[in-house]
């Protein structure tokens, strides 16, 4: 689906119907990265519109040469939001860097949205673990090499903190998802904003969960204990055997997570 704005076109998917859910993706993911694990909490669940966006030089959006920053992707986000679901209450969900982008939407919209989801976010900590793998698998990453290459199976047994079957069929969903960036245009970009993100410019008293990973060496996990005190509806969860690919290692306790956050968001508004 497409979101025509005056200078770019904004590709995205919408499942369902009801209260809108904007999802953005981490860097350098396309939408149907947070699809491919949120969709499963949607099961039997009706009354949710859920949106992913794909942002520049993610997916099937375009990395225009005049978009420098984050902060017009920002600008672009929130456009969007305007567009799609003009002077609609909504509730937010970002992935990695799409975390981080996500809290800066609230920052702007705050007053209309009904809950926050984050799932292994991008936040201010400096002191993330060091790398580490807690199961080893040779057996998948030969599956993967034979549909692949080495480099390409390495990265992800690098990625994954717990490995085996489950890491190939992942890998298989969402093979196509690796090539959709625009590589030249994402290093290009200051991925940090200028303007002020964490904390929110007043506490934000709805429904909020942060996900992290215990084994997480991309972004860590300390830094969402700093902003508990903006968050006073917030469930914080750091699972064990979970790295930055905490979705895929830990999908059933993800998902109940969401379910319940789901739930007590469904329950205030």
């Amino acid at each position: 689906m497409e979101c025509r704005l005056d200078r770019i076109t904004v590709h995205y998917e919408s499942f369902g119907d009801g209260r809108a859910l904007v999802v953005l993706p981490g860097w350098p993911d396309p939408g149907q990265v947070p699809a491919d694990y949120l969709e499963p909490a949607f099961v039997g669940r009706g009354g949710w519109r859920r949106i992913y966006l794909d942002l520049p030089g993610r997916g099937r959006t375009r990395g225009e040469s005049w978009i420098t920053s984050n902060d017009q992707v920002l600008e672009i986000v929130l456009e969007v939001i305007d567009r799609l679901i003009p002077g609609e209450r909504f509730v937010l969900a970002g992935h990695s860097a799409g975390g981080y982008l996500a809290r800066a939407v609230l920052r702007e919209r705050a007053t209309q949205i009904d809950g926050l989801l984050q799932v292994v976010p991008v936040t201010d900590d400096d002191e993330a673990p060091d790398r580490v793998t807690l199961v080893a698998d040779d057996e998948v990453i030969r599956r993967i090499e034979s549909i692949s290459d080495s480099e390409t199976a390495r990265q992800i047994a690098d990625a994954f903190v717990v490995q085996g079957p489950s890491v190939y069929d992942t890998f298989v969903r969402l093979r196509s998802s690796f090539g959709a960036a625009d590589r030249v245009f994402l290093e290009g970009l200051d991925d940090r904003l200028s303007r002020t993100v964490d904390p929110p410019a007043t506490p934000f008293s709805k429904p909020t969960l942060f996900v992290l990973g215990r084994q997480d060496s991309v972004v860590g996990y300390r830094g969402a204990f700093q902003l508990m005190d903006a968050y006073p509806r917030a469930t914080v969860a750091v699972l064990d055997r979970a790295g930055h690919t905490l979705p895929w290692e830990q999908p059933e306790v993800l998902k109940a997570l969401v379910a319940e956050w789901l739930d007590r968001v469904e329950q205030e508004a």
